[in-house]
């Protein structure tokens, strides 16, 4: 996915640990923005792996995202969160405010 020249964006990170299983083909989950009801990101991950396999992504999204959620859309159109994938979201993007010495 690419944005235009100027467009904002921060790194998130999609953290999982990936289905156990016989399946072979590639899922493609997308990274919503719940509170616009937006896609704004996308990665693709085997739907199963043989064992346990741990998954760490950095995906850019819009700097405007808020609430994100990861998941696929079912056969209705209906977004349908990943249980076992979460997008951490970079707890220091932007400081606003003072900053200066701390835990004196």
């Amino acid at each position: 996915m690419s944005f235009t020249a100027g467009f904002a964006v921060m790194e998130v990170t999609v953290r999982g640990v990936l289905p156990i299983g016989d399946a072979t083909e590639n899922v493609t989950y997308f990274i919503l923005d719940t509170a616009k009801s937006a896609i704004v990101g996308q990665v693709v991950l085997p739907k199963a792996v043989k064992r346990s396999l741990a998954v760490a992504l950095t995906v850019k999204v819009p700097s405007t995202a808020g609430s994100l959620a990861i998941g696929t859309f079912d056969d209705g159109g209906n977004f349908q969160v990943a249980s076992f994938l979460r997008v951490e979201i970079p707890a220091v993007e932007r400081p606003d405010g003072a900053v200066g010495p701390s835990g004196r």
